[in-house]
């Protein structure tokens, strides 16, 4: 682990975080399942997403978990995608964090006057 700690200079390539070999399993030597060989040291979140992303892309890309060349081509096509501009149009749900905020205030107040509703009435009923 040594050597990919020196080569990664103490980062996960992924997250670029520092990897804290002091913490128990918290570097992680990432493999390829099908060779073996090691592609360097990664830090435990990083592991396990890279392990679940591979796997739901080869399963719902349609690939199949031995056909790694169609995942990771399918990968690529991902990132060009997130990188390429938007349309300019917006999606007709879409919520400001404003709007989002105004609605929650909204729910929470009729919430409380839901609760205080209900109080008075059970002390209407209790008085009959």
């Amino acid at each position: 682990m040594k050597h990919h700690d020196e080569e990664q200079g103490g980062q996960c390539p992924l997250c670029a975080n520092p990897i804290d070999f002091k913490v128990p399993k918290e570097g992680v030597i990432d493999h390829d399942h099908d060779s073996g060989e090691i592609r360097g040291v990664l830090c435990r979140g990083c592991n396990g997403a890279e392990g679940k992303v591979f796997n739901a892309v080869a399963r719902w890309g349609g690939y199949g978990l031995g056909n790694k060349a169609g995942v990771h081509a399918w990968l690529e096509r991902l990132v060009a995608y997130y990188r390429k501009p938007g349309t300019g149009l917006m999606y007709y749900m879409h919520k400001t964090p404003e709007e989002r905020a105004q609605k929650a205030k909204l729910k929470a107040k009729t919430r409380r006057a839901m609760t205080a509703a209900a109080r008075r009435l059970a002390v209407l009923n209790k008085d009959k």
